[in-house]
């Protein structure tokens, strides 16, 4: 039988294996080392133009130039024409106006136009259509009232308003605002001039 050494297989166990911690050391400072040498080479130099997408923005020293704020434009001053174009419109006439006693007789307006200035109709409805407005003014009719049909185009959409009047004296408007209340249709006082 052959002899077999034993003296080999001694030796081998008395060699010493490298703990896991010195490997994850020397893994570390490599890793590290080939993070620095990327970042010499290619990081802190010039881009020359070698980016693809967005650059990223660059730290500005506090000594750089700012470029100059643009200039505002002059903001002009509004102009307000309802000022000027209100008289010469129709204005809502409000119920106080038309309760409180009127200075100038119904008959002495009458007699002289002069005296009482002031013109008021009353909007009965305010429609979209020509039809519906027409179809009001057939009511209004029937009742014994003479209507009025005026169209009208505000941003774009066009009205048809019915109206009765115009009256001369308030005492009159609340008297056909009360006739009309009374067959169920609500009136807008309106002044002109």
């Amino acid at each position: 039988m052959a002899r077999r050494d034993y003296k080999h297989r001694a030796s081998r166990k008395k060699q010493k294996q490298v703990s896991a911690w010195v490997w994850l050391l020397v893994g570390y400072l490599a890793g590290a080392a080939t993070v620095g040498f990327v970042w010499l080479k290619y990081g802190s130099g010039a881009d020359n133009g070698r980016w693809l997408g967005d650059r990223p923005p660059r730290m500005k020293h506090k000594t750089a130039h700012k470029p100059p704020a643009p200039k505002k434009k002059p903001v002009p001053p509004p102009n307000f024409d309802f000022y000027n174009l209100l008289p010469d419109q129709e204005v809502v006439v409000p119920d106080e106006e038309l309760n409180r006693p009127s200075s100038v007789p119904a008959n002495t307006a009458q007699q002289n136009p002069k005296l009482s200035a002031r013109r008021y109709l009353l909007q009965v409805g305010s429609v979209r259509t020509e039809a519906e407005a027409d179809a009001l003014k057939a009511k209004l009719a029937f009742l014994g009232l003479q209507a009025q049909v005026s169209h009208v185009k505000i941003k774009g959409v066009d009205w048809y308003r019915v109206r009765l009047g115009p009256f001369s004296n308030p005492a009159e408007v609340q008297k056909m605002r009360k006739r009309l209340a009374e067959k169920g249709y609500k009136a807008l006082p309106i002044a002109v001039k």
